[in-house]
């Protein structure tokens, strides 16, 4: 895989982290075991988000994200397709003709384009395969430390396994992480994430690229009915360099609220419709 998508990957790879930590929708919560290591409770949500990601549900939001010191107010709506954006607002205004224009020719851009629809589909179906195979090597890339029980959740910190050795570059810069993760003992849920860069990940000894050490991942998530989490809230922030000094960074905050469901089956032009788009 080459290293620009690679890198683009590394904002799901952290995502991925705080996706590990589920009970099978097909059976009902327990808690955790007394006896049960935090190494078996990683294990055993690692297996069920597996489980419940194979059972995938569409939902409808609002989105607050925050891109070169503006503000965007979006609906979201996720799709068989893709996610539909809906801009409702910059910095607390209206958006001008200008952006809704904008918004239009990229609406009927992906609506009389099914090759585009296609690619979009095909980049979240290899998302969809790197998550899975980061959710297998997860409970052996780190080192887990059980520092007890905060409110519903046990607080687990995480550190790169000295033993792990990565066999892509997804798993290179996974595995350079540290930090802490709140898991609800209910439902062996991520509740809270935030992790860090331990060292700066190198790609061909730096002459092909690397991702600086100190970028950073915080995220919550909330439980929106039995078996179903989403992520609330994420802020990501990394840099690096790859190839001729072309410079990369992710950063990104965005928060999510007014949680909705929409039809399983739910297409691209019919969010559209939904949102009055024509």
């Amino acid at each position: 895989m080459e290293l620009s998508k690679t890198i683009s990957l590394f904002a799901h790879a952290l995502r991925f982290v705080t996706l590990t930590f589920a009970v099978a929708m097909t059976l009902p919560p327990v808690p955790a075991l007394p006896s049960q290591t935090a190494k078996e409770l990683i294990g055993d949500a690692c297996y069920n988000e597996l489980q419940q990601h194979e059972k995938r549900t569409l939902w409808s939001y609002i989105a607050e994200r925050h891109s070169n010191n503006h503000m965007f107010r979006e609906q979201v709506v996720e799709t068989v397709d893709g996610s539909v954006r809906h801009l409702l607002a910059v910095d607390g205004q209206p958006p001008t003709p200008a952006q809704i224009k904008e918004e239009d020719e990229r609406h009927q851009e992906l609506l009389k384009n099914p090759s585009r629809r296609r690619a979009i589909q095909k980049q979240r179906d290899d998302d969809d395969k790197t998550m899975e195979e980061l959710l297998h090597i997860i409970p052996e890339a780190f080192v887990f430390e059980d520092q007890g029980k905060e409110g519903e959740s046990e607080r687990i910190a995480f550190h790169p396994n000295p033993g792990f050795k990565p066999q892509s570059y997804e798993q290179r810069i996974l595995h350079a992480l540290d930090g802490i993760v709140f898991v609800d003992l209910h439902d062996k849920r991520i509740a809270r994430l935030s992790g860090s860069l331990g060292t700066r990940v190198k790609f061909g000894y730096g002459l092909i690229g690397h991702v600086e050490q100190g970028g950073t991942t915080e995220i919550t998530r909330v439980q929106l009915s039995p078996g179903v989490w989403k992520t609330s809230a994420e802020k990501i922030d990394i840099d690096g360099r790859f190839a001729i000094l072309k410079t990369i960074n992710k950063h990104q905050d965005e928060s999510r609220t007014g949680f909705e469901p929409v039809a399983p089956d739910t297409t691209f032009a019919q969010a559209l419709n939904e949102l009055g788009w024509k």
